[in-house]
């Protein structure tokens, strides 16, 4: 993007990219930082912690390719026009994308077994395995789907160099375009058709207990301003949105990876900034829903209100 050409809406979508950038770092390095801080006093993590900090850092190292990509593509054009600079930024953001949809994936199979009450083997079998099924979920979900990666980078390491151009050779940039599309991004979608599958199963399975739970209450007679009650339409609510930004997300990258070969600046920017929406916004949402991390934030607000 040259810097003199730029439009002025293309200059609105940045400084939306920016500040959305700027909410993810801030988010989800706090979820990061606190999570990590209690680690390293117990040298102990529950399994919630470890699912968010994982979510935390797949997001927070997504936002660092982003920021990375844009701002070399807006005022180093001349680099990221190098297909080995290219193919670097595209698998890296495309591993921390699918990384992230992962975590959220098993965070909503982990709270799924742990609220809801199913007769089901399956979750007679999971709910007292759950705590120690997720690291080994976390590691074996990662690892699987590293594997295509590192595969791709074994076979693209000879066709790729720091001084080859994207432009300079056809045949390479064409057969690189075939792969992607024959093999590496039918796969992608095979994975995220995978999560949206799990993940819509699991929240659903716990919006139907939590609604369930809630109406119970209110038909014993609770008032509807009890704080059990209160917690629950909180959950409720907490999930919808979750929902909305993780199905948002899937949509997005499944329509960015249908067309990830180089598009016009504005529609690239478009699709970054609806991209960045759930990493940003959904980690706000999951500081405000955990008590832990609403406690931490709000004793540091206070202490910026008293040194102020």
């Amino acid at each position: 993007m040259d810097r003199g050409n730029t439009s002025p809406f293309a200059l609105i979508l940045l400084l939306i990219l920016g500040i959305e950038s700027i909410v993810a770092f801030l988010g989800n390095g706090f979820i990061i930082v606190v999570n990590g801080h209690r680690w390293l006093q117990s040298r102990k993590m529950l399994p919630s912690d470890l699912l968010l900090t994982a979510l935390g850092t797949t997001r927070f190292l997504l936002q660092v390719v982003v920021a990375m990509s844009q701002w070399l593509e807006i005022y180093s054009a001349e680099v990221i026009c190098h297909s080995y600079f290219w193919e670097s930024f595209f698998y890296a953001w495309v591993y921390f994308s699918s990384a992230s949809v992962w975590c959220a994936t098993w965070l909503s199979v982990f709270y799924c077994v742990k609220v809801t009450n199913i007769s089901h083997c399956l979750f007679l079998w999971l709910k007292p395995r759950i705590d120690k099924l997720v690291p080994r979920l976390i590691g074996l979900s990662l690892t699987v789907f590293s594997v295509p990666f590192a595969a791709t980078s074994w076979r693209d390491k000879n066709y790729c160099s720091p001084t080859s151009n994207v432009t300079g050779n056809t045949s390479q940039g064409e057969d690189t375009n075939n792969y992607r599309r024959v093999f590496f991004i039918p796969l992608q979608f095979t994975f995220i058709a995978i999560n949206v599958s799990i993940c819509l199963t699991a929240s659903f399975l716990l919006l139907a207990s939590l609604w369930r739970h809630t109406r119970n209450l209110k038909r014993s007679g609770i008032a509807t301003k009890d704080f059990n009650t209160q917690a629950h339409i909180s959950a409720v609510n907490s999930l919808l949105s979750f929902l909305f930004f993780y199905i948002l997300y899937a949509i997005a990258l499944t329509i960015s990876l249908s067309y990830s070969f180089r598009t016009g600046v504005v529609k690239g920017l478009l699709t970054v900034i609806v991209l960045s929406l759930c990493p940003s916004v959904h980690s706000i949402i999951l500081i405000l829903t955990n008590p832990k991390l609403k406690e931490m934030c709000v004793q540091i607000l206070k202490i910026r209100q008293r040194t102020s």
